[in-house]
This record gives C-alpha cells, sequence and structure tokens, in this order.
C-alpha cells in the first residue's frame, strides 16, 4: 500500500545559494512560500512560490515583477517590523493550515539571523519545523515528540536542550542519552554517533534541537 504523506509547506529562505540537490531529498509540497529574497532562490531552483513574504528589502525587482505576473500572492510588510521575513513566512504557513514545514536556505548571511533561524524551530508546537542545509538536518522535538534519524544519511547527530532542562531516551546512539536530563549550555549531546540502522530520540520533556549531519 502506497503511503500518504501529509501535507506539508516548503519554506525558502534568503541568504547564501540554495543547492539544487537538496530538492531531490524532499517530496513534492503542498504549498511553496518565499521569504524576501527566498524567491530569487526558488526561481533559480525551477520553483515557482505560491506566496512571497516580507518587506523585500533584498529581493530582485526582476523576481518580484515576475512573481507578480504570475499570480503569486505577495504580502508586503514595512522594513520596521518585530519579525524576520522567515518568522513571517512561518506564520503564513500557519495561517494556512500546515502542521508541518520545512525550511531550506537562511545560511550565509548574519550570524545573528542564521541563529535566529534555528531557534525559530523551538516556537510553540501550532506547526512542526524541520531545517534542511547542505550539510545538515536540524529537526526541533518537544515533549511528547520523537524522531528516527537514518544512518544511512549520516552517522553524527547532536541533540542540544533549548529553554531549559530537556529529559529524552534513545535508541541505536553509541552513547544512549541515559536518565540525566540535556541541559542548555552543556555540550554533553555534541556529535553522538548512530550506532545502528537508525537511532530513535524521544523527549519526555523539555525542548531539543536535534542536528542530524548529512554523509559527505
Amino acid at each position: 500500500m502506497e503511503r500518504i504523506q501529509p501535507k506539508w509547506a516548503l519554506i525558502i529562505a534568503g541568504g547564501r545559494r540554495v543547492e539544487a540537490d537538496l530538492l531531490d531529498r524532499l517530496n513534492r509540497p503542498s504549498c511553496i512560500i518565499a521569504a524576501d529574497s527566498g524567491l530569487d532562490h526558488a526561481y533559480e531552483l525551477g520553483l515557482r512560490p505560491d506566496v512571497v513574504v516580507g518587506d523585500m528589502d533584498s529581493v530582485t525587482q526582476q523576481s518580484l515583477t515576475r512573481a507578480e505576473g504570475e499570480g503569486v500572492v505577495i504580502e508586503r510588510h514595512p522594513t520596521d517590523k518585530d519579525a524576520t521575513d522567515l518568522e513571517l513566512a512561518i506564520d503564513v504557513a500557519h495561517g494556512r493550515g500546515f502542521r508541518f514545514a520545512t525550511i531550506i536556505g537562511g545560511t550565509g548571511g548574519r550570524f545573528a539571523h542564521t541563529l535566529a533561524n534555528a531557534l525559530l524551530l523551538t516556537r510553540s508546537g501550532e506547526i512542526r519545523l524541520d531545517w534542511m542545509t547542505s550539510h545538515a538536518r536540524i529537526t526541533a522535538l518537544r515533549a511528547g515528540e520523537s524522531g528516527v534519524f537514518p544512518a544511512d544519511e549520516g552517522r553524527l547527530l547532536s541533540i542540544l536542550a533549548v529553554g531549559g532542562p530537556a529529559g529524552c531516551s534513545s535508541s541505536g546512539l553509541r552513547w544512549p542519552l541515559g536518565k540525566t536530563p540535556l541541559t542548555p549550555g552543556s555540550t554533553r549531546g555534541i556529535s553522538n554517533e548512530i550506532a545502528a540502522q537508525k537511532a530513535l530520540v524521544a523527549v519526555e520533556d523539555g525542548c531539543v534541537l536535534v542536528v542530524h549531519e548529512r554523509n559527505e
């Protein structure tokens, strides 16, 4: 029986150029949302977004003109705003009823933006987010959630507590997480290794970012 894939949104952020082979690792999205200059990346990848959102301070006019001609929904925001373009794009995905979204792009700019992009994954659980880069897939897991991480996609797995201590259980890791909670600011969860065909990480309380690094 064919597995039915849940509806999900692809969010394309700005920053460094997105590598085309990332798309080979993804199923077809139900909706494509570009955050500002993520529109340029989308067109470079041969994708037509459904929505572009942001203050439009970094996207090229050529891409904006093309989007207008193609009927792409354009949501403009003032430059003086309290959220990044990526957070606005996540809000669009949530507002359209999506429970899952994957982010690509969003690296290579200011370090503060890259760090903030990672922390956006841990926002309240109304939408489940992960972030795919050329080197890793970063996933937020909250209390009651779990994730499966195949070894054939990479052996290194780091688990970082965010916002407070996090109690986790695991299987398939070289160094099991044990009963001692992970704490923010500790590096105990860095560079663990997947020692089986796949690893399972389950969060009992708290929130973690799981960084699954790709094979080169």
